[in-house]
């Protein structure tokens, strides 16, 4: 079963994120798809109608448990990805789903077990020990205002409980093998291989892009090219002078608040003077502020292609204002302050042909390029495969294939001295055979595939040094995968369905 999962891995990641997706999309973006059901039914889960008030309490519950430290519960349940809605949904339903399966593998955590974990948490201790004064602070100043109590806090833990002990029941089965320590141990063995080599830049001087094909390309597509809409802006800003920017603490925090208390006195004149019917200009110099101005800023800063050094803050709060005439609030950036207004709006408009038809024609260029790529290189591979199993060597064969080789001698894969590139082409042999030619992978400059010539072999000391480490990182993935396959199963038989709100 190890086996299939290993090669697997990459199918089942696409898996469990897929249902974080659509969990997540129809738990917070509800629509009236269903709206036979309650107001307040959010997901039927294991034929049970899970309801809002049900995940209100598990988004304050994750928070909990991030507060006490639980950081492998949190991340074991898939709460610790980069996108942090993402991760909450994926959290919630997790845990659902940990619920339910826990008590059928015999999953009891003890209440001395949970009492164990909470005078163990690193918050409610002083020196190393529990402190029971910290315990009753965290109640009152953490539990409290969420709507917690004692008893949500040993619930939480508990359930922390379930899923450690429910990894190690399915887990357990696991063990690593002494051959698969050794091929993973292929990344500090040196390797010398022949490289095949396909150079884009060799594909792009031959393809040619009419003028018809660039002009049928644009009105195909010319609702989405479109300009970005640029805003001549005017600005104020006030800075801390110099010799206080190095202030720190109470020193920094007194003279920040001194300017911020400048600047919103200039803005109420600023105002003032703009609801008289003044401009900003002439208003600000009632302030006894210059503005300064800048034409064309784009949304992301940039003005005529290049960055306008104005800060991003600034940029954005610009393309907050509704109109022209408008100022800003008070922006803060670092030791200064800000107000923005905008003079002038160029909306976004269709670019002629004209505009973009250099840029379309590169495009084309590269897209024909990438094409005759893909097929000369995946013919050549197949011709110098078929060469090499009717007993030709590989010089002979990449000769009559007319492809470009580059050798590489003595690398080994995890040698940080060696260019990003040859570790890149050196870790392209580490599932290959001496003798052995490898499948087409992309590079930055093309694509390549490797031919392992020869592989030192694996010395005593290597193995000595590198063989514990190896076997822990190996059954830790092991472990993580079968996991998330158990995961991935449970989830399936737990039919989760989202429903829509009514109204919504």
């Amino acid at each position: 079963m190890l086996t299939v999962i290993r090669k697997n891995q990459q199918f089942l990641m696409l898996i469990i994120a897929i249902l974080t997706i659509v969990a997540f999309i129809w738990l917070y973006n509800p629509t009236d798809k269903f709206n036979k059901f309650g107001s307040n039914d959010v997901a039927n889960i294991y034929g049970r109608v899970v309801q809002r008030a049900e995940i209100d309490r598990e988004v304050r519950g994750y928070s909990l448990a991030l507060g006490l430290g639980l950081t492998d519960f949190v991340r074991d349940l898939g709460g610790m990805g980069a996108n942090e809605e993402t991760s909450l949904s994926d959290f919630i339903l997790n845990l659902i789903v940990v619920r339910h399966e826990a008590p059928l593998l015999g999953v009891h955590p003890s209440d001395e077990e949970v009492a164990g974990v909470i005078k163990g948490l690193a918050p409610l201790q002083t020196d190393g020990a529990f402190d029971p004064s910290k315990y009753a602070a965290f109640l009152q100043e953490q539990l409290a205002p969420k709507g917690f109590t004692e008893r949500q806090l040993e619930e939480i833990v508990r359930d922390s409980l379930k899923v450690s002990q429910l990894r190690r029941i399915i887990t357990s089965p696991v063990a690593v093998g002494e051959a698969q320590v050794r091929e993973a141990a292929r990344i500090y063995q040196p390797v010398t291989a022949q490289i095949l080599r396909f150079d884009r830049d060799g594909f792009a001087k031959d393809s040619a892009v009419s003028p018809e094909e660039v002009s049928a390309f644009y009105e195909k597509n010319k609702q989405g090219l479109l300009s970005r809409e640029a805003r001549d802006i005017s600005y104020v800003v006030l800075e801390l002078p110099a010799g206080q920017q190095k202030l720190a603490g109470k020193e920094r925090a007194g003279a920040l608040q001194k300017l911020a208390d400048q600047v919103e006195e200039a803005g109420k004149s600023i105002r003032a003077e703009l609801q008289k019917g003044s401009d900003f200009a002439k208003a600000a110099g009632k302030a006894s502020l210059q503005p300064k101005k800048a034409a064309a800023i784009e949304r992301d800063g940039s003005q005529k292609g290049k960055d306008a050094g104005i800060p991003a803050s600034v940029v954005a709060g610009a393309f907050r204002l509704q109109k022209a005439g408008e100022i800003s609030d008070i922006i803060q950036e670092g030791n200064a302050f800000y107000i923005v207004t905008v003079e002038g709006v160029s909306p976004a408009r269709q670019l002629a042909l004209a505009e973009v038809s250099e840029r379309l024609t590169k495009l084309l260029k590269q897209e024909k390029a990438e094409k005759t790529l893909a097929d000369s290189s995946n013919k050549a591979v197949e011709q110098i495969r078929a060469a090499l199993a009717s007993g030709k060597s590989f010089a002979d064969a990449a000769k009559q294939a007319r492809v470009k080789t580059q050798q590489i001698t003595g690398i080994t894969p995890s040698d940080t001295k060696a260019t990003q590139e040859q570790q890149a082409l050196a870790s392209a042999t580490l599932s290959l055979k001496e003798g052995e030619l490898g499948a087409l992978q992309a590079a930055p400059w093309g694509a390549f595939a490797a031919y392992l010539e020869k592989r030192a072999p694996l010395t005593d000391a290597q193995w000595k040094q590198h063989n514990a480490a190896l076997s822990k990182t190996l059954l830790s993935n092991e472990r993580e995968l079968l996991f998330l396959e158990w995961l991935r199963t449970a989830r399936g038989a737990a039919k989760i369905r989202m429903m829509g709100r009514q109204g919504a």
